[in-house]
């Protein structure tokens, strides 16, 4: 019990150290879904997500308009009950889960699940990288079986990956930076050598 609740201390720490060094938290329950995450999200919003004593499948569409990496991430606050009874709020069987949506349409339609992870009092964190431009869901299920249901903390966010020609740009410059380099080393140590002395080959 006493571990548990270090657990659920330290969980609301997190969160509030979170939610106090980003954007904002805002607060969602189970009517709230499908929830629109917008066009390529990257607000660092944390969402919190209060479910009554149920199973769950909540969706977080989006839609990306150039190829970008995407990583969301979920954790349940496990929180325990007064006086040694149960826990007051607690999820168990949580996933995270990546979709493609090219219908558009969130879980309806045909969909094709991309990647999984588990989440529970300890963060499930889910990355993919280079997704095409189109529509895609988040989708976090679980079983809130606390007295009072479950909580969990959600966040996503996406980056654009950069076009080939950017890392051909990066790539030159330093090839440039390396060769500017070499020559000020052999230029150093030929001002050192005395003359007709050994000379040095940086070749």
């Amino acid at each position: 019990m006493k571990i548990n609740m270090k657990k659920a201390l330290l969980a609301i720490a997190i969160a509030s150290a979170v939610s106090s060094a980003q954007a904002a938290t805002i607060n969602l329950n189970g009517g709230s879904f499908p929830y629109d995450l917008g066009v390529n999200p990257n607000d660092d919003n944390i969402y919190s997500v209060t479910h009554n004593v149920e199973s769950f499948l909540d969706v977080f569409t989006f839609s990306l308009n150039s190829a970008s990496d995407t990583i969301s991430s979920a954790v349940s606050l496990l929180l325990p009950g007064l006086g040694g009874g149960g826990s007051s709020y607690e999820i168990n069987n949580g996933t995270l889960s990546l979709f493609s949506d090219p219908d558009g349409d969130g879980a309806a339609g045909v969909n094709v699940q991309l990647a999984t992870i588990g989440y529970g009092d300890s963060t499930g964190v889910l990355s993919y990288n280079n997704a095409a431009v189109g529509s895609y869901y988040w989708a976090v299920a679980g079983d809130a079986v606390g007295s009072n249901g479950g909580v969990y903390l959600y966040s996503a966010n996406t980056a654009v990956v950069p076009e080939p020609e950017t890392y051909a740009m990066l790539l030159a410059g330093l090839g440039l930076i390396g060769f500017i380099g070499r020559r000020r080393i052999a230029k150093s140590a030929a001002k050192l050598l005395p003359q007709g002395g050994p000379s040095l080959n940086f070749a």
